[in-house]
């Protein structure tokens, strides 16, 4: 029997988000308390999405709570997925770039987008911060729906913009804070464990460094 836990974790927070855009853009009264029910409903629903599916009443209080309070007025309220800026670099020997992230998981160079930096900036300065390595953007690898693929208990909701970078100097030496490691792998001899579900991005980021990938990937409509 097919667990469809993801899937509706998924749905309960696009009607939670929908009801939060609604609050945004001064609806009637009527609306703001229908908007304001579907925050309740989806609350419980949060609240009773575990094992055992048992309602959690604080939980449920404290959701609807704070995703009233998150509401605020006309379009910076309306709410849409955050971005992720990713890098994948390798070096002459075709080993691929990756860090040992503060949960334990190893993945390529990335973090969220920045205000005032253009993405393939992002993904640059996210190298250099983490491993001290300096790289140029070269082209985008692809464009990933994480809460569609990778992660559907992700928090907050977020696609990620994986960029195909040029190695251009620098010396390794990982960020001491943000990084607990980071080194060069072969793709026959990756690091466990790591962030890898389908779609494979490191299948993506060596098809395009073998160049047999040439166009962006992007997840299907």
């Amino acid at each position: 029997m097919t667990d469809i836990t993801p899937q509706l974790a998924i749905w309960i927070e696009q009607v939670h988000s929908l009801a939060q855009t609604g609050l945004a853009f001064s609806p009637s009264t009527y609306d703001v308390e229908r908007y304001e029910e579907l925050l309740k409903v989806t609350a419980t629903m949060a609240a009773t999405l575990n094992a055992n599916a048992i309602l959690d009443p604080d939980l449920a209080e404290r959701l609807d709570k704070r995703w009233r309070a998150d509401v605020v007025p006309g379009v910076p309220g309306y709410v849409t997925p955050k971005v992720g800026i990713g890098a994948a670099v390798f070096n002459e020997q075709d080993e691929l770039l990756l860090i040992k992230r503060t949960e334990g998981n190893w993945f390529v160079p990335t973090g969220w987008a920045d205000v005032g930096y253009a993405p393939a900036e992002v993904a640059a300065k996210e190298v250099r911060e983490e491993t001290g390595l300096l790289v140029t953007p070269v082209r985008v690898i692809g464009i990933y729906d994480m809460g569609r693929w990778w992660r559907k208990d992700a928090k907050p909701y977020f696609y990620n913009v994986m960029f195909y970078c040029q190695l251009d100097g620098g010396e390794l030496h990982p960020h001491p804070v943000e990084t607990q490691g980071a080194g060069f792998f072969s793709l026959n001899a990756l690091p466990h464990p790591m962030y890898r579900r389908p779609p494979d991005w490191i299948d993506h980021a060596w098809a395009v460094h073998q160049g047999e990938q040439t166009e962006t990937f992007f997840d299907p409509a």
